[in-house]
């Protein structure tokens, strides 16, 4: 829970929505700090200073538009780091644009922006590390309120300047770190457990045995207790019943649980039989979620693996090329439960390949 945050928790409902999220946010926290910097033209004492601000907040919202996209999924704590630091950068530069005709501090963009990109984080990293951001974001302003204070035209105490910059943008950070930590909650409560397949396998096995049993052995055997004999052609046909089922039921019991979700199985070493539930439901559920898939022609999936490290490749049929945002929440929901997973989409297939390591 505490390293799990909303876009890696609903892939599907959040992976394709997180770049646009990403880039509303972004052009709020813009068009916030260009019309501040318009009304309050009258205070900037250095127009290069507050030039390079607003380059700095627009390299904030590229930075986080561009590592949102699905493709790039999961977005790291570096990246948080990374968007953080230059919209606190974007924050500086304006205080620091503003030095000698700044009056108050509380009319200044900075204190709306950075909530703003928390809030958009809030989204991308577990709560905690976006709380922890927040407290930084927190400590970062007051410093420069603190440094920037007797310049500022309006006489207030110090402190009383430090409180107003901290009310600014320690309540939203709290706020968008619960709002993340109670919506998954919700969202975790509601999703059931994967359940391994083994025994829903072995059961399909079973049944289809018997099956087998009663439409050819069982007649046979009818016959032979009503007449008391055998004769050579009906042991030729026990023998022959014999040797089918023993042929039928091993090839089930090896059969695994890709070439029973109906793919054409290239995997020698049996590497994918040794996947965890979690996987084999991501890629049941990538499978399922494909767009336009073709499920009339079968797939392919291919393993290979070196020691405890393998690599499976996926070629998935589709009736037409579907398009990329359509299948963008695929990438974050394999990455979810593999360390590493690429998707190309070609006309006719979407392939996918994953790394994956085994137990001993």
């Amino acid at each position: 829970m505490n390293r799990a945050s909303l876009a890696s928790r609903e892939p599907l409902l959040l992976g394709a929505p997180a770049p646009v999220l990403a880039a509303g946010g972004s052009a709020l926290a813009l068009l916030t700090a260009v019309a501040a910097t318009v009304l309050g033209r009258a205070q900037i004492a250095s127009w290069p200073l507050e030039a390079a601000a607003l380059a700095v907040l627009v390299a904030a919202g590229v930075s986080v538009v561009v590592r949102a996209s699905p493709f790039r999924a999961p977005f790291r704590a570096r990246s948080q780091a990374a968007v953080l630091a230059l919209a606190l950068l974007a924050s500086v530069l304006d205080e620091a644009a503003q030095t000698g005709r700044n009056t108050v501090v509380h009319d200044d963009w900075g204190l709306a922006v950075v909530p703003v990109f928390l809030l958009v984080l809030a989204t991308l990293r577990p709560p905690r590390e976006v709380l922890a951001g927040g407290l930084v974001a927190v400590l970062v302003i007051a410093a420069t309120v603190a440094v920037l204070s007797p310049s500022l035209l309006v006489p207030l105490p110090r402190i009383a300047r430090i409180a107003v910059a901290l009310t600014a943008v320690l309540p939203p950070a709290v706020a968008a770190a619960a709002l993340a930590r109670t919506t998954m909650r919700r969202l975790g409560g509601r999703r059931p457990l994967p359940q391994p397949p083994a025994e829903d396998t072995a059961l399909s096995v079973q049944q289809e045995t018997i099956a087998r049993l009663e439409a050819a052995a069982i007649p046979l055997l009818s016959t032979v207790v009503a007449t008391g004999s055998v004769t050579a052609e009906q042991a030729e046909r026990a023998r022959a019943i014999t040797a089918d089922l023993r042929t039928a039921l091993v090839a089930d019991l090896t059969r695994g649980w890709l070439a029973e979700a109906g793919f054409g199985v290239d995997d020698p070493h049996g590497y994918g039989e040794r996947m965890t539930p979690e996987q084999r439901t991501a890629l049941r559920t990538t499978v399922a979620s494909l767009p336009l898939a073709d499920f009339e022609r079968p797939g392919t999936a291919v393993v290979h693996g070196l020691d405890r490290a393998a690599t499976l490749r996926l070629s998935l049929p589709v009736a037409a090329r579907p398009r990329r945002t359509r299948v963008a929440p695929l990438v974050p929901l394999l990455r979810t439960a593999f360390p590493r997973a690429d998707v190309r989409i070609d006309d006719d297939r979407v392939l996918v390949q994953v790394d994956f390591a085994v137990a001993d």
